[in-house]
């Protein structure tokens, strides 16, 4: 089978520009969760009778919550547009955008109960 793709066009930049920008607003939700998570109780903790947090902070769990939305969407867009995109065997299934999408769903079920 001859390859007659020379170079990358613009719809596969774009494809490659969402890709990116979901894994950063992966990254930036894992950011909020560890600011908004309850806080974890270790044995020195304990020891010297300080208090600690047990419930989650309200405004930066809304903004989690909202990053994992807009992840999930992104992921889920992106993998819809290779999908249209992807029309031969030789071409990539975008595993990690899938990954991330189940990984996104996962959490967004764990951070809202």
């Amino acid at each position: 089978m001859v390859e007659r793709r020379k170079h990358s066009d613009l719809f596969n930049k774009i494809l490659m520009g969402l890709n990116i920008a979901c894994w950063l607003t992966f990254l930036a939700a894992l950011v909020m969760f560890h600011y908004a998570r309850p806080e974890i109780e270790y044995g020195i903790i304990r020891y010297f009778n300080l208090s600690v947090r047990e419930g989650w902070l309200h405004t930066p769990k809304e903004v989690l919550i909202a990053l994992l939305y807009v992840c999930a969407g992104l992921s889920l867009l992106t993998i819809v547009l290779n999908r249209f995109r992807a029309r031969r065997q030789s071409d990539s299934l975008k595993v990690n955008l899938i990954t991330l999408l189940i990984i996104s769903l996962s959490f967004l079920l764990v951070v809202s109960l």
